[in-house]
């Protein structure tokens, strides 16, 4: 059986005191700290290369990274705009076209149908069977 024990916070932060000096400690790690020092450094470093960069040059690099983002914007909305004028036009005008081939067609079929189907009620059945027996191999869709 286990046997639970309420521990105060001022156990806790004597045992942190005692643990200072350990480098494994579980409440701080030093890692953590050295971590932040490192990117604050690299940070004020690149921050840094303003003063080394003369301000004319500083400029002419900004503009073209402006002219640069502005084509960009440009060219992105442009395709967005010609994408949708082309999905729509197709919508309006190539899928009614589609949908009435394929009623067409099926309407030839319809067609087709009933031809064939008039042909055999007005054949005498003495035709017919002659008609199977005469023809030999026959191609398919025929």
């Amino acid at each position: 059986m286990v046997k639970l024990e309420e521990v105060g916070i001022d156990h806790v932060e004597e045992e942190e005191e005692y643990t200072d000096t350990d480098s494994s400690s579980v409440y701080s790690s030093d890692d953590d700290e050295d971590d932040v020092d490192n990117i604050e450094s690299i940070m004020d470093r690149i921050w840094a290369l303003q003063d080394v960069i003369p301000p004319k040059t500083r400029k002419s690099i900004s503009d073209k990274c402006s002219s640069i983002y502005d084509w960009g914007k440009y060219g992105a909305k442009f395709l967005g705009n010609s994408a949708w004028v082309l999905t729509t036009s197709a919508l309006l005008l190539v899928l009614p076209l589609m949908i009435e081939l394929e009623h067409e067609q099926g309407l030839i079929e319809y067609e087709k149908i009933q031809q064939q189907s008039s042909q055999l009620l007005s054949q005498p059945s003495g035709q017919q069977q002659q008609k199977k027996q005469g023809s030999g191999i026959v191609p398919p869709g025929f």
